[in-house]
């Protein structure tokens, strides 16, 4: 672990770290670490042998993998394949789980980092077999359970595409950094030395989408991650960029298909 550093742009090449090692010791399904951040710490660049899920008990972890950005928030979390680069940041006192899952023993056709959903059940399950005395038999049971419950999220979604033009580095190292940043599009091709056309044409082709609904995405997902923190929807509401409340539900539910009171009651 290392201190939180700004996330480099992601057009820069950079070396992955390859953990060749197991988690899971065989004949078991799966494994699971927890711990409590001290302090603000970020994972660099590197893969896994084994599939991973990344979740949490409190708090917010941010993942990047597959050109995504991710907000893990408690009762979601992230699957990575194996062999899959990734490299992510935890805030203060968050409670991160990962779990490790052996390949042969996962059947399922994920073979891209997804949005997983994991009811209280399964989290506690997953936490219990950690220390729970049990024959071989009855673990591998328990651990087949686990994986049985896993699905596919179907409620907020979790990513943001990072464009990877060298050219918008900076515009998207400051609006990934704070979302209220509220430039206009004339004003970010100004400060990048472009048009306002080349501009939208570059992040067309990147994203498909246009900057402004980028950008609103963007707020959209740090907003997500500081509802399931605790914070009001007020505050949300100026932390990422809007001048009233009700201006950020309306582009909440428009964006993300629920008010932020609906994704409070799913977390």
């Amino acid at each position: 672990m290392t201190l939180l550093t700004p996330a480099p742009p992601a057009s820069i090449p950079r070396e992955v770290v390859e953990h060749v090692g197991t988690e899971v010791r065989r004949p078991f399904l799966l494994t699971t670490s927890a711990r409590t951040s001290n302090q603000a710490e970020s994972w660099p660049l590197h893969t896994h042998t084994e599939h991973e899920l990344v979740w949490s008990d409190r708090g917010i972890v941010t993942m990047y993998s597959g050109g995504r950005r991710w907000t893990v928030t408690p009762g979601v979390g992230l699957w990575i394949p194996a062999g899959t680069p990734h490299e992510g940041s935890v805030g203060d006192k968050a409670a991160v789980r990962t779990t490790y899952f052996a390949p042969e023993s996962w059947t399922r056709a994920w073979h891209e980092p997804i949005a997983v959903s994991l009811n209280p059940a399964v989290r506690q399950l997953l936490i219990h077999l950690r220390s729970a005395r049990m024959t071989i038999e009855q673990r591998i049971r328990a651990q087949q359970v686990c994986m049985d419950l896993l699905q596919t999220a179907d409620t907020v979604q979790l990513d943001v595409p990072v464009p990877r033009d060298p050219r918008l580095a900076p515009l998207v190292d400051a609006v990934l950094s704070d979302p209220a940043d509220d430039r206009s599009l004339e004003q970010w091709a100004s400060l990048l030395s472009m048009t306002s056309r080349t501009l939208t044409r570059a992040f067309s082709a990147e994203v498909a989408m246009s900057f402004a609904r980028w950008r609103r995405l963007v707020r959209m997902r740090a907003a997500v991650g500081q509802l399931a923190d605790g914070t009001s929807v007020k505050s949300v509401a100026r932390r990422v960029g809007y001048g009233s409340t009700s201006a950020f539900v309306a582009a909440f539910h428009r964006t993300v298909g629920y008010t932020p009171g609906d994704v409070i009651e799913q977390l």
